[in-house]
C-alpha cells in the first residue's frame, strides 16, 4: 500500500542490549537490522513522536533591525509513549529497567507499521529510556505508564 496508513496494529519493540560505541556502531539500516530487538512493548495506547529538531539560532542585523534565522544543532526527538501499565510485559519491564538505571546506555528501538508498504514498514533508532512513570487517575481509569524516550541516534526507515 504505497500513501497514508493508519496506526491500527503497529508495534514497538526494545532490545535487551545496549548500543556499543553509538557514534561509529549503528551508521546505517543494516547495522540496525542485525541486531536482536525483540522484545514487544505491550498495551500501547499511544506510541508518540519522533524525528529531527533544529534548534533554532538567529542573527539581527543592526543596519535594518532584520532577525535572519538560520538552523543549528539537532536531535532525534523525544517519544513520550503511554501504555496500560502490565508488569508481567517483558518490553515493559525492560522500559522500566531502563528508565531507573543510572547507566548512560542508548538501547535499539523499532517500530512496525502494519498496512505501510513492504520497503518502507520499519522504523529503528537508538534511545534512552528517561523515564516510566505510573500513572493512576481516578475510579474509572486503568493504571497506566507514561514513558519518555529520547532518540540518540538517525533514524532509519526501511524494511523489516
Amino acid at each position: 500500500m504505497a500513501g497514508a496508513y493508519g496506526v491500527l496494529g503497529s508495534r514497538l519493540y526494545v532490545g535487551d542490549t545496549a548500543l556499543v560505541n553509538i557514534e561509529s556502531a549503528v551508521d546505517t539500516i543494516a547495522d540496525f537490522t542485525s541486531l536482536s530487538v525483540s522484545a514487544e512493548v505491550g498495551l500501547i495506547e499511544s506510541l508518540g513522536n519522533i524525528g529531527k529538531v533544529f534548534d533554532l539560532v538567529t542573527f539581527q542585523a543592526v543596519k535594518d533591525g532584520r532577525t535572519y534565522k538560520f538552523k543549528g544543532g539537532y536531535n532525534g526527538g523525544s517519544m513520550d509513549m503511554v501504555v496500560a501499565s502490565d508488569i508481567t510485559d517483558v518490553g515493559q519491564a525492560l522500559m522500566e529497567q531502563y528508565a531507573n538505571s543510572p547507566d548512560q546506555n542508548t538501547y535499539p528501538f523499532k517500530i512496525t507499521l502494519n498496512g505501510a508498504d513492504a520497503m518502507f514498514d520499519t522504523i529503528y533508532f537508538g534511545g534512552k529510556v528517561f523515564s516510566h512513570q505510573f500513572v493512576f487517575g481516578s475510579v474509572n481509569n486503568v493504571v497506566k505508564a507514561n514513558i519518555k524516550i529520547e532518540v540518540n541516534t538517525e533514524i532509519f526507515i526501511g524494511a523489516a
